[in-house]
């Protein structure tokens, strides 16, 4: 059987689930008030959309930098954003969505851009861009719970965005989350192959005539902004990026970006949605449901550091 039968049919089959998980998530096997499903259906869409858009995001990064260690969390793009959010909220308290988000942008960005120039400037390795990410993420996450005690007597709502959390849901986001998979898909088409050749080294793409530079940008430039735009509106949901290109790339038996990207989104989007469900469902303390974004890093974190201990094992760095 070859790759792109064994994607048809995985792709075919994990839509199936993530349709029948949609339902059950929405009507929940209970009869509920008008209100209460609109409430969900919206909360699902986004979960999934959002979880979409992350898988995508982490599995260009991957694919461009080619590093299978990073995602928007670890290389701080994620809390670059979150960041700026919050600087927008202390200084602009009255301010359109819209404007958090591009906001949200400028930091990821500018979060990614120091990850990267710390990461060629100790080697550019593997390890490096885990490294110099980390530092990153740990400096503006700090200054995120800084900012997050000034923040919620204005924006109760704030705190949620420091673990990643769906209870915010509103259909306000959907422009924002529709933007965001626009982004990832369009650039699904003309940047797939060309990640194949920089997989292979970019002595590899300039034969086939990639410009392994153009590339590269262009794919964390997608996966940065998408991702940023994502945190704008959920918060920091750390290591989805991560788990789901690995799964993809196990299911298909393949390192094929043609398939890779889109079983990453469609992963992603899976367990994201499964995770929401148990954060609200069976995970409900007595202070409220416990996020979504915790429940991934307890799950995403240890699979992060197999993944460090098998490389160095393999004597890969």
């Amino acid at each position: 059987m070859n790759t792109r039968t064994i994607f048809i049919l995985i792709s075919t089959f994990l839509l199936i689930l993530l349709f029948i998980t949609m339902y059950f998530s929405i009507y929940g096997g209970h009869p509920l008030s008008v209100l209460v499903l609109k409430y969900r259906f919206y909360r699902v869409i986004e979960a999934v959309t959002a979880g979409f858009v992350l898988g995508f995001a982490g599995a260009y990064l991957q694919a461009s930098l080619r590093n299978p260690l990073v995602d928007h969390y670890i290389l701080g793009i994620g809390s670059g954003a979150l960041f700026t959010v919050y600087l927008a909220y202390l200084l602009f308290s009255s301010v359109q969505l819209l404007v958090y988000s591009s906001i949200a942008i400028i930091g990821g960005l500018t979060a990614l851009a120091i990850t990267v120039l710390i990461a060629e400037s100790i080697g550019g390795g593997a390890t490096s861009y885990v490294l110099a990410g980390l530092g990153v993420n740990s400096l503006f996450s700090g200054l995120s719970v800084l900012l997050s005690y000034f923040i919620l007597t204005v924006n109760p709502y704030a705190l949620y965005l420091l673990v990643g959390s769906f209870i915010v849901a509103s259909p306000a986001y959907l422009p924002i989350i529709i933007f965001s998979i626009i982004l990832v898909v369009t650039g699904y088409f003309p940047l797939a192959k060309p990640l194949n050749a920089l997989i292979l080294g970019d002595e590899y793409a300039y034969q086939l005539g990639y410009n392994p530079r153009i590339y590269r940008l262009a794919s964390i430039l997608l996966a940065g902004i998408s991702s940023s735009l994502i945190v704008s509106c959920f918060g920091l949901i750390g290591f989805l990026g991560l788990v789901a290109p690995h799964i993809a790339r196990l299911l298909v038996r393949s390192s094929d970006n043609r398939y890779v990207l889109f079983l990453s989104g469609l992963l992603a989007s899976i367990l994201l949605l499964i995770t929401d469900d148990i954060s609200r469902i069976l995970l409900v303390s007595v202070t409220g449901e416990v996020p979504a974004g915790a429940i991934v890093s307890v799950f995403g974190a240890p699979f992060f550091l197999f993944l460090i201990v098998s490389r160095r094992r393999g004597g890969v760095r």
